[in-house]
């Protein structure tokens, strides 16, 4: 019954996120913000709402290693499940805007909050130091794309008024109990298998909150639109390392766990470095590499497994 409860849940994050999505376009373009700002601010806020809400509701309950795993979790499962599987489907293009900027701007919050997991510790100060890194992130990317025509998702529909209002509220709503679901089949299957609450947010719960990151990707590759996934998918764990996690510790300052600090969180780094020095040849992602990213996810999801002791045997 418990993994019943945990696929409602995920459904419900998934289905939050699409109506975030949609309510906020139609609103955003009722306002007259220009396109491109609205394809990256609703785009990508929409993908990290999952995030924000467990992050926020984890936090509040005296669970940061959920809070903090789902989100070092998700933005590995973005580089290396996410990108795989598209990149698997149909070469991805990755222009030098993401390579440079926006990759540039998640190696810098990734290496940041390496240096913030060293005090082991993350108060209202810091929070509010990744806050201010987020908005200078959305400052370069206004400067940057400013009259750049916005790339449009494999479907959007219009919506406005009234009905933009409902939609971001029906989301509000999906994502919360969502969230909650999700975290309660945290903490129970942590008991319940003696594993530590880090590892299964990092591996299950990441994987519920990345379910709009792969569905948009997978959507958009099949339907031949690759052109903008690369650039939403990173901008994406921007969101969440910047705006997800800062948000998180101004609320709840939270403390950082060993396991999280010392191994997953430079691996974030790593696969920050690494992923865009893949970008760099050709300029885009090729099945090749989406092989390696996915063969790299399984190698990661099993050393989750091994350090947590879990052992398989074959």
């Amino acid at each position: 019954m418990a993994y019943v409860f945990l696929g409602i849940g995920f459904a419900l994050l998934l289905l939050g996120s699409e109506a975030i999505l949609r309510g906020g376009k139609g609103l955003f373009q009722a306002f007259g913000i220009p396109p491109f700002f609205v394809s990256l601010l609703i785009g990508s806020f929409a993908m990290a709402a999952p995030e924000l809400s467990v992050a926020l509701q984890a936090s509040a309950r005296g669970l940061p290693d959920i809070a903090l795993g789902d989100i070092v979790g998700s933005s590995l499962a973005n580089l290396l499940l996410v990108f795989g599987l598209g990149a698997l489907i149909r070469p991805m293009p990755t222009p030098p805007r993401v390579v440079f900027r926006d990759g540039g701007a998640f190696l810098a919050a990734s290496l940041a909050l390496v240096f913030i997991a060293l005090g082991s510790f993350i108060g209202r100060p810091l929070g509010a130091l990744l806050l201010a890194g987020w908005v200078g992130y959305l400052v370069l990317v206004s400067i940057t794309d400013l009259g750049r025509t916005a790339e449009p998702y494999a479907a959007e529909p219009e919506s406005g008024g009234a009905l933009s209002f409902f939609l971001i509220a029906v989301g509000a709503v999906g994502l919360f109990f969502g969230a909650r679901l999700a975290i309660d089949f945290a903490v129970l299957m942590a008991r319940d298998f003696h594993l530590p609450q880090a590892a299964v947010a990092l591996t299950v719960v990441a994987f519920g909150t990345s379910l709009p990151e792969l569905v948009s990707t997978l959507s958009s590759a099949a339907r031949g639109h690759p052109n903008a996934i690369s650039g939403r998918i990173v901008a994406s764990n921007v969101f969440n390392v910047l705006l997800v996690l800062g948000i998180a510790a101004v609320l709840h300052p939270m403390s950082i766990a060993p396991g999280l600090a010392q191994v997953d969180m430079p691996i974030m780094a790593a696969c920050a470095v690494g992923i865009p020095v893949l970008m760099l040849f050709g300029w885009r992602l090729t099945r090749g590499q989406g092989i390696v990213l996915l063969l790299g996810y399984v190698a990661y999801v099993v050393s989750i497994g091994l350090r947590s002791g879990v052992h398989v045997h074959f």
